[in-house]
């Protein structure tokens, strides 16, 4: 899948000075466009979330123009915002269907502003971003979340281990009952993957891939387990899981919200967003082993 990196892409100079007033002041340190399927079936459905972060602290953003579609209609739009130490963060997920098979394309998202740092009147933008649409039906489920997780892992990684290791965490995911986490506990030392628990738990599994490479394919595993874990599949959000286990399951919803922070945010960010990730993990692992108990 697509990365994009930690600062936003600067397109040309929009206007003179006394055009730029018009502008909002706003600076943004990081803009990318991701799809959860890079293949999908003409009229499946399949969701491009679009992150920005922005150094000020806002409400909302009305400045982001959404990518002009080619090839795909959209069927819903959902906007998530979470206030940073540092700023803001917001998620855009649009959900799409592609019309007819061969490619589907979306133009970048941008926004025009003021830098606050320059002075100047920029435009930053995200990547373009294009999806293969295949003919016929959507395939299951299951058959969809093994294809589009090898295409990633070999496009990235290239290694037969690693694809073999995702593909039994897969499989250990669709066939093991979730188990629900009942209480906080303390966070375990990072030196280790929790002993407590069972050796064949995917979680286990994706936690320590997680620390083993900490790269796009581990946290396209640690979200397929975590997804599994609120009862949805690969092609949910982090506002469906919300939904469906926010109440009955904090800790779930924390780690998943600080994978999904680690996998789209800003490289540069990456380090940091891992450590804390692996630390909400031991608490959420910790919490699964109570109540397995």
């Amino acid at each position: 899948m697509a990365r994009f990196g930690p600062l936003a892409v600067l397109i040309a100079v929009l206007a003179a000075a006394a055009g730029a007033q018009t502008l909002p002041r706003l600076h943004v340190t990081a803009l990318g466009m991701h799809a959860d399927k890079r293949v999908v079936a003409a009229g499946a459905p399949f969701h491009v979330t679009i992150y920005v972060h922005v150094a000020e602290q806002r409400n909302q953003l009305d400045e982001l123009m959404l990518p002009t579609l080619t090839n795909a209609v959209e069927l819903g739009d959902e906007t998530r915002r979470e206030p940073r130490a540092d700023g803001t963060d917001f998620y855009r997920t649009l959900t799409l269907t592609a019309s007819r098979p061969g490619e589907a394309h979306l133009t970048p998202a941008y926004i025009d502003a003021v830098d606050p740092a320059t002075e100047r009147a920029l435009r930053f933008s995200s990547d373009a971003l294009t999806v293969t649409v295949t003919p016929g039906a959507p395939l299951d489920g299951v058959t969809r979340s093994a294809g589009a997780m090898l295409e990633s892992l070999a496009l990235i990684v290239g290694g037969v281990v690693v694809i073999v290791l995702v593909l039994l965490i897969v499989v250990r995911v669709l066939l093991r009952p979730r188990r629900r986490a009942v209480r906080e506990t303390a966070s375990p030392p990072l030196a280790a993957t929790p002993n407590e628990l069972p050796s064949d738990d995917p979680l286990r599994d994706a936690i320590a891939l997680v620390r083993a490479r900490g790269d796009d394919a581990s946290m396209d595993t640690l979200r397929i387990v975590l997804f599994a874990r609120a009862g949805l599949g690969t092609g949910a959000t982090l506002a469906d899981a919300i939904r469906e286990a926010g109440e009955r399951d904090p800790q779930l919803i924390r780690a998943l919200t600080a994978t999904e922070r680690v996998r789209f945010g800003p490289l540069a960010e990456r380090p940091a967003a891992t450590r804390e990730l692996l630390r909400l993990l031991y608490d959420f692992a910790a919490g699964v082993e109570t109540a397995a108990q």
